[in-house]
Order: structure tokens, then sequence, then C-alpha cells
């Protein structure tokens, strides 16, 4: 670390006339009994017994160096300078306005002489700890983080916290008194120019005038003061940036000039920053344990890393994961993500060996097209589970006037998840249902699950959501069902889901536990117990997970009735089985884990390309363009999909009614005619199509039925289109449509009133790899209908993979095209292929 020592012997610190902090100290022998320690103001520590053993003594120091200049001992490390500060001794303060436990902070890993420099307490007592065992220093720790700036995010050697208060209830004195309360083993400088200490630590007046270079810089001035403060930490030196401070582009107006000169300053500083408008950031690793938020709550150590867009939200997850048992290995709250973003953190945390699972508050993707690539890639290592808000118009609203930017189509959204693999969680209580399960148990080799309860009606509502979520209920062997009949009660129900029913005895229950785990059918248990007065919920609990640990399969439990807090739950989560409130959540849970499970096994597949006309293609869309029309004509758009290989049925285009009889003659009869025009969109619900026309007279006589009601409804009959009649096809959809964030999306299902009713339908976001594409297709419900069904031949879902292929290409080759919609398009027999019988492509009209 750049400590900046001057030329002259030392840093202008030095120069100052302050107290020598040996002078007021006194440090411990560990293997020493306590002794009466008193500091410089002849106070003794709250509970320091009285006693006797060795210790250098405040007067005794003084009477030592009382020969020496006042400014000698700074730049000395012998004995005679006093009792050194060595790394991993806690500090006590002598500042009584703090409560006890704030008063202990640990002195970091550095030498006593820079110890001696940085720190000027009042009055404090030291005790030597013993180093961690198998501990990271910070630096190497640092060094293995992913994301350049990052690590000085996250792993300070030291902080500045710029607008550090006095005041309780003060974003700055809520920081630094985290910081401090967590023992934070880097340097921490308060910055305040109306202080001279506060938390018992000195105070300096300005950024400038800390004696060396700071890693993080933790804003929590105005916003007037906020851009000038990030310049001024940069000049100090500063690498990492976290500004707390609101009032920028959230608000609009000066706020959006006011963080580009934000950004701006980052930019030329070569700074890393976190925010603006956020609630600062976590790492527990036990050689940072940093906790640089206003959180009240300090978060507990563990495998999890979480990222929020809302602060507000960051705080309530915070408390909630404490009840929970959840412990957190980082925590970012990432603001307005002026800088910082979203992908940014996947990328570190996904090489972040303390970082187990990463769960994510969503509000915008920021860059859709990266996040997909990102998340694809992180997924594969580790669970990502994400909370995205604005599922509807006025919550994506909501969304984009909180974070001043746009939530978006959740259409697209659910693309993205589905494509990269994180698993949406519809709410903040099923992000944590999730990660508890994905933490504490391994994830299934299948969909079979055993269902052991001592009550019928709870194992039902856990059955119906197994199957919603495409879990299914294991057939367990008949050997395993003999065994149970040897000793379960004569009223228990031993097919699957097992009903003991409340005469079960403990025993039963953990022997029907064991035998349904032990059946090589079952991929995993759910445990459901409705404890009866008679029998006490901790034993249950140590049944199941003593029971547990000795498979290697999930099991998950449901005390029903039972809160977080209770000693069952308590008792099972603290042994590695998640436990949850009511059936359907542990249920759901397992279907994550089992989803996870099946994406992580699956070939990612390949972008695949095609021959197209991509000219052609130009051309028919220019001209459209320039002409000022907001969609392509029928014809235009049957040439641009061929032009990109997307076969369509053989049509005519007839001006006259008088020249369909030849038309129709070139096609073969039987055909299809419909009739166009600039108002005739939906041609079922005009009437405006006709289907198997087989002789010329009925062709005629169609046609003219057909201009005559359509013109009666004053639309404008402009000419017909002949087509072949297609049959045996199945009907099936395929939409697309260009979001302003995420650009275009593709949607699939089955078409005709299937798609209006039932609205079974997946999503893709190009660009798409050929198994992203066979997932859209075999997502929705009613995949088993197109590979046949009931003595109905297999369809050609290779063929329809295909042309979602190339529809893909096409609409990310012109942003001309704002809608498209091919309905229906027919899929015929095994080996026949597809064709798009209608088309209706709308075009994207030019920002004024």
């Amino acid at each position: 670390m750049d400590t900046r020592i001057r030329q002259d012997g030392g840093p202008r610190q030095d120069r100052e006339r302050s107290p020598q902090i040996h002078r007021h100290v006194a440090v411990h022998d560990p293997d020493a009994k306590r002794i009466p320690a008193r500091g410089a103001d002849g106070t003794r520590p709250i509970g320091s017994p009285r006693g006797t053993g060795r210790a250098y003594r405040g007067d005794a120091t003084r009477r030592e160096t009382q020969d020496r200049g006042p400014h000698d001992n700074h730049e000395e490390d012998g004995p005679s300078a006093g009792p050194s500060m060595r790394a991993g001794m806690r500090v006590h303060h002598g500042n009584r306005a703090l409560n006890e436990a704030e008063r202990w902070v640990v002195i970091p890993r550095f030498s006593s002489r820079y110890i001696r420099r940085r720190a000027r307490l009042p009055s404090v007592i030291m005790q030597r700890r013993a180093p961690r065992e198998g501990s990271i220093p910070p630096g190497r720790f640092a060094a293995k983080m992913i994301g350049v700036g990052l690590d000085a995010v996250f792993s300070p050697r030291s902080i500045a916290v710029v607008g550090a208060s006095r005041h309780p209830g003060k974003i700055g004195y809520e920081i630094l008194r985290n910081l401090i309360l967590n023992e934070y083993q880097g340097v921490l400088y308060p910055v305040n120019p109306n202080a001279r200490s506060i938390h018992g630590l000195r105070a300096y007046a300005n950024v400038r005038d800390i004696p060396d270079a700071i890693d993080l810089a933790i804003i929590t001035v105005p916003a007037d003061l906020a851009v000038r403060a990030a310049e001024e930490c940069g000049g100090q030196g500063a690498r990492g940036l976290v500004v707390i401070t609101a009032g920028f582009r959230e608000v609009g107006g000066i706020g959006l000039e006011r963080e580009a000169r934000l950004v701006d300053v980052c930019r030329r500083y070569d700074l890393t920053m976190i925010g603006p408008n956020c609630m600062g950031v976590i790492n527990t690793h036990p050689d940072v344990r940093m906790d640089a938020t206003f959180a009240p709550t300090p978060p507990l150590r563990g495998g999890i890393s979480l990222v929020t867009q809302s602060g507000a939200l960051g705080i309530a997850i915070l408390e909630h994961a404490k009840t929970l048992g959840v412990g957190f290995a980082k925590f970012c709250s990432l603001g307005n993500k002026a800088q910082v973003s979203l992908n940014d953190l996947l990328q570190m945390w996904r090489g972040d060996p303390d970082t187990k699972i990463i769960l994510a508050y969503i509000e915008n993707f920021g860059n859709p097209k990266n996040f997909v690539q990102i998340a694809r890639a992180t997924t594969k290592d580790k669970p990502v589970i994400a909370v995205k808000s604005g599922r509807s118009e006025a919550g994506s609203r909501a969304a984009a006037s909180h974070t001043g930017s746009l939530g978006g189509s959740d259409l697209a959204a659910e693309a993205v998840f589905a494509q990269t693999g994180v698993l949406r969680a519809a709410s903040i209580e099923e992000l944590f249902d999730f990660a508890m399960a994905f933490s504490l148990q391994p994830l299934p080799r299948g969909n079979r699950v055993a269902i052991v309860s001592d009550a019928g009606g709870p194992a039902i509502m856990c059955v119906d959501e197994l199957v919603a979520h495409g879990m299914r209920l294991a057939d367990l062997a008949p050997a395993t069902q003999a065994f149970m009949g040897t000793w379960a009660p004569p009223e228990a129900s031993l097919r699957n889901p097992i009903d003991l029913t409340p005469q079960g005895s403990l025993e039963d229950y953990r022997r029907a536990l064991d035998a349904v785990l032990s059946d090589d059918g079952v991929d995993a248990a759910i445990a459901i117990y409705v404890p009866p007065v008679r029998v006490d919920e901790v034993d249950i609990a140590r049944a199941v997970w003593q029971t547990a640990k000795d498979h290697s399969k999930p099991v998950l439990c449901n005390f029903l009735g039972r809160s977080e807090n209770s000693p069952g739950f308590v008792e099972l989560v603290s042994h590695g089985v998640p436990s949850y409130l009511f059936p359907e959540s542990a249920a759901r849970s397992l279907a994550a884990m089992y989803r996870y499970a099946e994406y992580r096994k699956r070939d990612e597949g390949e972008l695949r390309t095609f021959p197209v006309n991509r000219t052609q293609a130009q051309t028919i869309l220019d001209r459209a363009v320039g002409e000022g029309r907001s969609r392509l004509r029928d014809e235009e758009a049957d040439a641009l999909l061929n032009a990109y290989g997307i076969r369509t049925t053989k049509t005519r285009i007839v001006r006259r009614i008088e020249d369909l009889s030849r038309a129709a003659k070139e096609i073969g009869y039987p055909v299809v005619l419909k009739a166009f025009g600039p108002e005739i969109v939906h041609k079922s619900e005009l009437q405006a199509v006709r289907l198997g026309i087989r002789t010329e007279k009925e062709l005629v006589d169609a046609a003219s039925a057909m201009e005559r009601q359509l013109r009666d409804r004053r639309l404008t009959v402009e000419g017909f289109l002949v087509q072949e009649f297609v049959q045996g096809g199945m009907e099936v959809i395929l939409g697309m449509a260009r979001d302003k964030v995420y650009g275009p999306f593709l949607v699939f299902g089955l078409g005709g009133i299937y798609v209006e009713y039932l609205k079974d339908v997946s999503f893709g976001l190009p660009p798409l790899t050929d198994r992203d594409a066979m997932r859209m297709i075999e997502s929705i419900r009613t995949y088993p209908i197109l590979r046949g069904v009931r003595g109905e031949p297999a369809r050609d879902v290779t063929a329809l993979q295909d042309a979602i292929l190339r529809l893909g290409a096409l609409v990310s080759d012109f942003d001309s095209i704002q809608e498209m919609d091919l309905n229906p398009v027919l899929v015929l027999e095994e080996g026949r292929g597809y064709c798009a019988v209608d088309a209706r492509i709308i075009l994207a009209q030019p920002s004024s």
C-alpha cells in the first residue's frame, strides 16, 4: 500500500502535536490475569476486574518517554517507543459515550509504526488475539477477486467515511458504527470538518488531510457536495467509491447532470463506484469483516452473496435473513448503477470462493444481452436466484421512476431467465425459500419425490404443487411398501404420499423417511409433520436431520403451523435441513432445485448461421419505411420471410375477381382465399378468409361475397390472395415484439384459440442457440401434443426449431421490424416441415 511517506522522513501528520498513542494504552498479556488498567484520564474500562498482573501502565509509559521530544517516538520501533499495537489485538476505546460492545475494535494487520501514525484514540486498552487458523491475508484475497477495481470496494485495507457524524441516526454515524462493531480489519478515517474525534477515532477535516492513500471512500455528504468529495478522494489515491448520497439521476433535472459529473470524476481518477443512491456494501470474510452499510442488523457470515437495486429492500432482506439464520459472504446495494452494474458483480462473484449462491433483486437489467452471456456462464458454476419487479405495466412504470431507468417488458424478462438458467422467485419470501434449499441440501438427480406425512391434507396440497412445477410422485418399490407394512399403524396409507396418521410414533416417522430415501426410485423427499401435543417437535426434527444426513438425497421439511423461531425449525435448519411454514413452499423450492440441476446438465447449444438474401430483405423494408407505411403488405411479408428461408404457402396476388381462376389453377385446388387491404389486419375476425375452396364457381362466389361485406363495413379491398390449402398441419404461432430495453424477443405457442385462451407460450431473446430454440418448443405445457398423443402423428419439431432460429436472425438484423405475427404456422408430420400461412409485420415508427 502506498503510504505516501514524505522525503523529509514522515507524513505531515507526524508533524502535528497530537498525543502519542502509547501514552494512553495498557497492553495485556493474554496469559496473565486481568489487571486494573486505566487510561490517561484515570478511568477504568467498564467491567474490568480488580487484580494484579503485569502490563504497561499509562504513567510508566510517560516516564519511559519523558526525555524524548514530542515527535521522536512516531518514527521508532524499539522497546523504548512504548507498547506496539500488533495485528490481531482488540482495542478498547475509553470513550464512555459508546456502549461496551461498541468500545472493542480490532487492530488490522499492519506494522506498529503504521498503526501509531494512523490511530489517535483518546484512551484505549489492547488485548492480544491469536490469528485465525487458515485465514487469507487481505491482499491475497483481493487478488483472487474478479473485476478490476472491485477488490478495493469489497476488500479495502483502509476506508475513509466522508461525512462521518457524531449524531446517532445520521447515516454517517451508523456506517462508521457498523464498521467498528463488525470489527473491520483495516484502518478507518472519519472525515468531518466539525469534529476532532468520532466513535473514539481521530477525525479529519478534509480527505486531503489524511496522510496516506485510501483504498475505499464512502460518501455520505449531501448531493451538492458529493461530486467534490469524490474528486478529493480520487486525488488522495482512492481506488473504490461507495456513494450513499441520493439526489442524482433518480430525481431528474439537476440530478442527471450531477450524476454525469460524478461518473466523469470516476473516469478521470480510475475510481470504481457503487451507487449513487445506495445503502452500501458488506464483506464478511474474516480478514475483512466490513459492514459498510447503515442497516441496523449486522449480517451473519455464510455462503450467499446478495445484490439489490433497492436500498430499503436491502435493509429488510438483511433483517429477514438473520431471523432465518441465513448468512452472507457479500452484500451490495447498487442504487443507480451509474458505473458498477449487476453484470459486474456476477462476474466477480462467479470466481469468489466464498460465494456459493447468488441472490438478486432486479428492477432492470441495464444491458440485457451482456446479462444473458454473463449469467449463462455464472449459472453453470453456481445458482443465481432473482426477484424481478415490474411484472405488470404499472409496476414497470413504478420501477422506472424509482431507479431512473426503464424496466422493460416482463415477457422479455421471462425469456432472459429461461435462457440463462437464472431461477426466478415470485417474492422475497420465495427468494429465501429457494436460498435455504440450495444452501443446505444437495441437488436432486431427478424429479421423483416421496412425501412422508402424518396428515393427509397437507400431503395432497404438496402433491398438487409438485406436479404443477414439473415434479412427479415416485413409484415406491413393492419391497419398500412391504417393509413399511410390517410396523406402520394399520390406519396408515403406505402408497406415496405416505400418511402415517397421528397414530404413527416418532420411530415410525423416522423409519418411513429412511425407507423412502433408501428406495432407488426416489430422488428426493419432503417430510411434512403436524406436531401433536404428545410429541416434542425437537425430537421429530432431530429424527429428520439425523436420517437425512445418512443419505445423499435432498430432504426438505414442513413443520406445519410452526414459525421460524420455533424450536423444531431452529433444530432442523441448524443441522442442515431447510424447513418451511407451508408444504407448497417446500414443493416449489425442491422444484427449483430440480430445474437448476437439469439446466446444468443441458448442452448450451451453438449459434447457427444460414444463407440469406439480406439485400432483398433490406430493399423490401426500405421501400415500406420510405413510403411512411406502418406495416408490410401481405406479398411483401411473404417475400421478406422467404429471403431468410422461412417457408410460406404458395401464394398468388390477384387484383380483379376475373383473374382468380387462373391463379387457382396455377396453385391447384383446393385453395384458400383471403382479402387484403390497409384496414384488413385480423382476417378471421373480419370474415376475410375462406378455406378449402374446390371449384372455380365457389371461388368467384366467395370473393364477391367477401368484397361486398367488407365494403359494407367501409373497409378498402385492394385485392385477394389465393393460397394453397395445406391440410393435416398443427397450428402454432411464431411472433416477435421489440422491447425498448431488451430489443427483439420471440414468442412461440400453439396457434388459433390456444394462444388466445390458454396463453401457453414461451419466449426467447436473440441471439438464440439451437438449444434455446428447442427449449422454447419443449417448455410449453401442450408440447406433448406436438410429439403425438392419442394416435395423432408426431410433428416436425426439428423444422420448427429451424424456423425459430431464422426468425431470430431476421429480427436481429433489422431494427425497422417492430412486431411480427406468423399465425398460424402449420407444422406437418415429421420430415415434412412447416409453412407459415399468414404473416403480419408491423414496422417501427421513426423517432421524431
